[in-house]
């Protein structure tokens, strides 16, 4: 899977009532008009699929599939129409029956535009869904099951201060049709799209709540899979690099040094805050999906080449972790190649790349660029006698812990010479611990990775 710009949904203009009526409803268009939107969409758009088999869904063949997508977007229905009839699944746009159901379609949608000129997506109850409900709590041999499912238009996180974001604003409708075209224009061959595992609408409606109850925790449920979903693909919103030095700078721990640097070194304090704004831009990574489509490209190669291709076991339970979990990567480390292999892999399998920790002796010219721009920070082998760096470099991992990215660093501290495993070293883990304590949003993971 290749990186691409960002993750897109759909917005639609209302001009009159009656369109709006249109609009909450499920998309209509006749079956013939519909397949051929298809192939033609498809003459260009290519994708990659995960868990679209009836075992990683947990289908029972008997019971009627529905399929939910996360925002109204016909681009999106028609993919995930494609791949179903390529895995032999039960297709989206295909009439949904049982003991008391008969709908049109197998598929809706969890959120719809509302506005007039600057459209937002509102989070509602889809008439179709409404109507399953009542279908289960009216016969208790009725079952209905729900996979959710996402689809990526490219892989590369949105970014906080991007004048793009600004320009072509999601709740602004011309801009999120316009930024959706250019998606699959620009990276429609790098689309990801992601099954997920059916939900039972007969456990939820056995737990005995009133109808309405039922439909804002089945809501519920669906939104916070979507934002798992979407974090551990693409990752929280990146930082402009210059922003994130300002904030680790202004925090509480590093003014603290600083002030205590210029006391002790009995100079201005500007010169101290100057030295951990050095410090601090020699430690950031400036992570780019361009950097990681350029690496994916080679690096395809050269596995390619100079090896039989990459074998990669139990990455399933990872993706499990990956949206609830802070994950920390602590790979062995035998080679240069160790790092390269991992992010790529993960990349491939659908999982945001982690941000590294490598040694200053990497940051040279163009290679140090690149791998910087790949995820990597730098760090020197020892710093106990600096507490300012110390500071430093202890607020920037606490700011990645913190918003979700997930890190990678070797135990061993540094790379094996002889293929053997080294003596681990604690510093790396004592800091991960101390940020853990002092503020934690999500739980710890750590994933040892035996690379050989």
């Amino acid at each position: 899977m290749e990186p691409g710009f960002r993750s897109y949904t759909a917005s639609f203009i209302t001009m009159s009532p009656n369109l709006q009526t249109f609009m909450d409803k499920p998309i209509q268009l006749s079956r013939f008009l519909f397949n051929l939107l298809r192939r033609l969409m498809f003459f260009w758009v290519r994708t990659r699929v995960q868990n679209n088999t009836t075992d990683a869904l947990g289908l029972d063949a008997e019971k009627p599939v529905i399929y939910v997508l996360q925002s109204r977007s016909l681009s999106d229905l028609l993919v995930l129409d494609r791949e179903c009839q390529k895995a032999g699944l039960p297709r989206p746009y295909a009439p949904l029956t049982g003991q008391a159901i008969s709908e049109k379609h197998a598929y809706f949608f969890l959120a719809r535009p509302e506005g007039l000129f600057l459209t937002r997506e509102r989070m509602y109850h889809s008439d179709r869904l409404v109507r399953l409900v009542n279908a289960v709590e009216a016969n208790q041999n009725q079952e209905v099951q729900i996979v959710p499912v996402s689809v990526f238009w490219g892989r590369a996180p949105d970014k906080e201060d991007s004048p793009l974001k600004l320009l072509f604003a999601w709740n602004y409708n011309v801009g999120s049709r316009f930024r959706k075209f250019l998606a699959i224009l620009m990276h429609g061959r790098q689309t990801l799209v992601n099954f997920s595992p059916a939900l039972s609408l007969r456990e939820i409606v056995d737990e005995g709540q009133d109808h309405n109850r039922t439909l804002r925790k089945i809501g519920r449920i669906l939104r916070v899979h979507f934002r798992q979903t979407r974090a551990s693909v693409l990752g929280p919103d990146l930082s402009h690099r210059r922003t994130l030095v300002n904030s680790i700078i202004g925090s509480d721990s590093v003014r603290k040094a600083i002030t205590e640097q210029a006391e002790t070194r009995n100079i201005p304090l500007e010169k101290a805050e100057a030295k951990a704004r050095d410090y601090a831009r020699e430690i950031v990574s400036d992570f780019s999906y361009s950097a990681i489509r350029f690496l994916d490209i080679l690096l395809t190669w050269f596995w390619n080449k100079i090896y039989n291709g990459v074998d990669v076991n139990h990455i399933e339970p990872v993706r499990d972790l990956a949206g609830s979990h802070e994950l920390i990567y602590v790979p062995c480390h035998r080679s240069h190649i160790d790092y390269l292999l991992l992010s790529y892999v993960l990349y491939h399998k659908g999982l945001q790349p982690p941000h590294i920790a490598a040694g200053i002796n990497l940051n040279m010219p163009l290679v140090g660029s690149l791998l910087r721009r790949s995820g990597a920070f730098f760090m020197r082998r020892s710093f106990k006698d600096n507490p300012l760096y110390t500071a430093v470099f202890h607020e920037y991992l606490h700011t990645l812990f913190t918003r979700g990215f997930p890190t990678e660093y070797f135990v061993e501290g540094g790379r094996s010479r002889t293929g053997r495993t080294l003596r681990p070293k604690t510093g790396m883990l004592s800091i991960t611990l101390r940020s853990f304590l002092r503020d934690s949003r999500k739980p710890i993971a750590f994933i040892p990775v035996y690379i050989g």
